[in-house]
This record gives structure tokens, sequence and C-alpha cells, in this order.
């Protein structure tokens, strides 16, 4: 009997169904491990788990004992302690104080005569903390105060430790300590369930490894079985052809890239077509349209990007691929002007863009289609399109180019725009951001919570819209997808463009970077 056991939990909220008939189990004494590509249903999961998520159907049981409606502070005395993806600390409060409030909380309700003081002590030796327990938190490293969030976490007694993205911003030496902490607490007896991007920390931590991928548990097993199950591959790399380099339609190329025109030549030879497009010139004469050079930047204290090197070619298409929480988004919210670097240069038709915010960047022709659609839900579709005309277009022609890129816009036109299908909203981010008549167009996650026959659809609207010369940065999960339309691809891996070439070269370094962590080249 296992620990923990998810049985055929399944949540709605609304018309979506965020988790399907989940089952799977953890057990004490080991580091079970809960992954999946973004919007999977993984924190949901955790949330049902610890009760603050109720579920539409199915049951939690917790030492064999169903907990289903069990209050979620009843779960946490009943042995459940958990951390949160985003940090949640008292940040004026010193280590050691933190760890103690969880002490004398724990000794408040048990009453079993445990020393706080004492208990407090054991925690931070266990955990490493005792050169900086007298320290503000507020002012400590984001991989330290991480680890006091664990150390909180610990200091109720749990016998069940949920961990939501604990390698978080945290540097390589300190995942490393954080997965050697884990191995020690699940020797004593701990059960611990991991949710967590970081491929490397996952292999290596875990004894079993649970796969989501919406909201279905695909695969479970062992490390080595994760890795090379097909289903597993195709949830993080997306469903593509036989050959990871050939499009399964048409193939657009930069010119300039006489070898990748012939290595795709040869795929393609079945029928497929290849598109060579002119590149649009760039201002500075050198052909990039957009750099990105020594970037660094995050979110408060928490590091993200470390040092990214990216260009993007005027008429090109760069896919910037990555496993979650590689840095991909927040590289395009610096591109966008959304976040400001706290290092480096990003440079827009050879310009320095210095700290001019989003809205500056979107008149100059910098547009950004961001993750989760950006629409406006209670407007109609002709009213956000209207949105469009602030940036100095024309309604008449703003709605001309949107009609023609996306004809289902225009059946929808006095629809509002929440009650648009999935695919159709992100039809609409796009029409909007391209009827600005951009220079260069921004992508997160197109494919994003859709079906893979809508995800086809949107890039066949790529593939078009890249044929008119426009430069493009693609920030996409299905991988195989977003191959089919690139000139160029990047791999991105803690913060750091690891890997940059022609598509096929990337397709084949996709698999480790995905499901170990690393590349090679």
């Amino acid at each position: 009997m296992a620990l923990l056991e998810v049985r055929d939990v399944s949540v709605r909220f609304g018309g979506v169904l965020a988790l399907d008939a989940v089952a799977f189990g953890a057990d004490a004494a080991a580091v079970t491990g809960l992954i999946g590509p973004n919007g999977a249903g993984k924190t949901t999961v955790f949330n049902v788990i610890t009760g603050l998520q109720a579920p539409t159907a199915g049951a939690v049981h917790f030492d064999d004992r169903d907990v289903t409606t069990v209050r979620p502070h009843r779960r946490a005395r009943l042995g459940m302690a958990r951390t949160f993806q985003r940090l949640e600390t008292f940040g004026t409060l010193t280590v050691r104080e933190n760890v103690l409030v969880a002490a004398e909380t724990r000794r408040s309700w048990s009453r079993d005569g445990s020393d706080p003081a004492a208990v407090t002590d054991e925690i931070v030796d266990l955990v490493g903390l005792g050169a900086v327990q007298d320290e503000r938190v507020d002012t400590m490293p984001t991989g330290t105060a991480r680890l006091v969030e664990v150390a909180r976490a610990l200091a109720a007694r749990p016998r069940l430790l949920l961990l939501d993205e604990p390698s978080a911003g945290l540097n390589e030496a300190e995942t490393a300590e954080l997965g050697a902490l884990l191995t020690r607490l699940a020797s004593t007896g701990l059960g611990v369930l991991l949710v967590e991007h970081d491929m490397r920390f996952v292999m290596a931590a875990c004894t079993t490894i649970h796969v989501l991928d919406f909201g279905r548990v695909i695969a479970t097993g062992p490390p080595t079985e994760i890795q090379s199950d097909p289903a597993v591959r195709s949830a993080y790399l997306g469903t593509g052809p036989a050959d990871p380099g050939a499009p399964t339609d048409a193939r657009l190329v930069d010119p300039d890239a006489q070898a990748d025109v012939a290595a795709f030549a040869t795929a393609v030879a079945d029928g497929g077509r290849i598109h060579v497009r002119t590149p649009v010139p760039a201002a500075d004469g050198d052909g990039n349209a957009l750099e990105l050079v020594g970037v660094e930047a995050g979110y408060g204290t928490i590091g993200v990007c470390f040092g990214v090197d990216l260009t993007l070619r005027a008429g090109q298409v760069h896919a910037l691929l990555g496993p979650n929480g590689a840095g991909k988004t927040t590289t395009l919210r610096v591109a966008s002007g959304q976040i400001h670097p706290t290092a480096g240069t990003v440079r827009y038709l050879g310009a320095d863009l210095g700290t001019s915010g989003p809205d500056a960047r979107a008149r100059r022709g910098l547009c950004l289609v961001p993750e989760g659609r950006g629409v406006f839900p209670n407007l109609t579709v002709l009213e956000n399109l209207r949105m469009a005309t602030f940036a100095g277009a024309e309604f008449a022609d703003v709605t001309e180019r949107a009609f023609a890129r996306f004809p289902r816009l225009a059946e929808r036109r006095t629809q509002l725009a929440g009650t648009l299908s999935g695919g159709e909203q992100q039809m609409l981010a796009m029409a909007r951001a391209l009827a600005t008549d951009p220079t260069v167009l921004l992508l997160d996650e197109l494919s994003m919570g859709l079906a893979p026959l809508i995800v086809e659809d949107l890039y066949d609207v790529v593939r078009r819209i890249a044929a008119e010369g426009l430069s493009i940065l693609v920030v996409e999960q299905f991988a195989h997808q977003v191959l089919g339309v690139a000139d160029v691809a990047s791999i991105m891996l803690g913060g750091r463009v690891e890997l940059t070439g022609a598509p096929h070269t990337i397709a084949d370094a996709l698999e480790a970077a995905y499901l170990s962590g690393a590349v090679d080249g």
C-alpha cells in the first residue's frame, strides 16, 4: 500500500477538463517525481492532494485513509506538508525564526511535548543552514531561501513532503545540494513527491516518475524507462514526422543557408515544397532584426536568464526550445520590454532599445503574442481587433488583414472573445498583433492547451506569415511542430542558450535536452 494514493481524480473548471481520471501513488522512504509539459495539470494535482482544490470525481487516500473531503489544515496535521512554486517565506524573519514558527505551530496542535527550539536546531542542521541561521531571509539568494522553505515544511514533522518546483532559481551547485538533501530525507522514511522542471535533477533524485500530459497519466516507471518512453518523448517534443528534420508540408528556408537547402531538399523529395523567401534588410546592414547580448534577467531575487546570447536575422524564423523553466518566456519578455534586464543589451534593427517599454517597442514594430493568448474575453472579436488601431493602423485595414489570414474570425466577428475556442482565441491574438504590420513577431507557446490538429493549423498560418518575409522568434513546447517551420533553432537550458543550429541538428539533441537536462554539441 502506497503512502499516498490518487485514485481516478478528475477536475473540471467550467468546460475545461484539467485532470482526467488521474491515478498514481507515492511511497514512504522514496522520492517520487511528477512531471509533464506546461499545462499538464501538475500543480492542480498538488492542490487536490493538499485539499486546496476539490476534485470533480475520484478520491485521495493518505496512509490508507480517505482524505478527499478533509480540510487542508487537517491533512497537514495528518502528516502532509508542501512548498509552493512561488517562494513563500517570512522575509523579515531570520532563517531560524522561519523554522521556529513552524515548530511552535506543530507543538500547539500536537501537544506532543516537543521542544520547538530543539526541533528548530535539528532541522537547521539537517538542511545545512546553520551558518546563516541568524540572517534575514529577504537578504538571501534564492537558493538559500528555497532551503529555508523546505526546512520550515520539515519542522511540521510530515510523513509526506510535497515540493512544487523547488529548484526554480537555483544554480547547479544548489540544485545538487537539494538533491542530496532529498535522498537523505527519504532514507529516514519520509515520502517525497516532487513536481519539477529540471530533468537532470528529477532523473537523479527520483526512484519512480509519473508523467502527466493534458491532465492524464501517460507513463509511470523508473527514470531510465521514462526517458525512453515514446509517449513521454511525444508529450515533451510534440509529434513530428519520422524524420525530425522533414516537414509534413512546406519548408521555409533562408536563401543564405545553402547547406540547409541541400539537407531539406532530400527531406521533402517525396512531394513537399521548399519556399525560398527573400530576407528583409535590417537597418544596421548586417541582416540582424533582433539581438540579445549577455542578457541577465529574473523576478526580484530570482534569477532566470544568465548571459543569454541570441540573434534573429531578418526574414528568419528562429525557434527557441527547451524544457519547462529554461527561461524561454522570460527571454521573450525581455525582448518585448515587459522585463528590463539587469545586465546585457537588446538591439532591434541595430539600435539599442535601452529601457523602452513594451508599448514603444510595439509601435516600432516589435510585437509579442504572449503565452496564454492574451485576448480581452469580455470584448467581441471586432472590439479586440479595434485595439490594434491605437498603434496607428486603420480599422478597415486591420479587419481586412485579420479576416484574410483567419477566415474563421470573420464568422465570429460579433462573438465575445472569451467564448471562442482555444484555437480561435490564439488566432485572434495573432491577428491583432499582425494587424500592426510588425517587423519582428515574438510568439510564446502557440500550442499551449490546444489539440495537435489545432496546433498544425496555427503553424500553417505561421508558414504563410513567414513567407511574407516577417522575422519571427517563437518559443514552443511542441518542438517538432515548430522545427517544420523554423530556419534555425536554439536549445535553452538553465537560463542559457546552449546550442544553436539548423533544425535537423537541433532535433537530434532535443531528447537529451528535454528528458536529461543536457545537450551535446
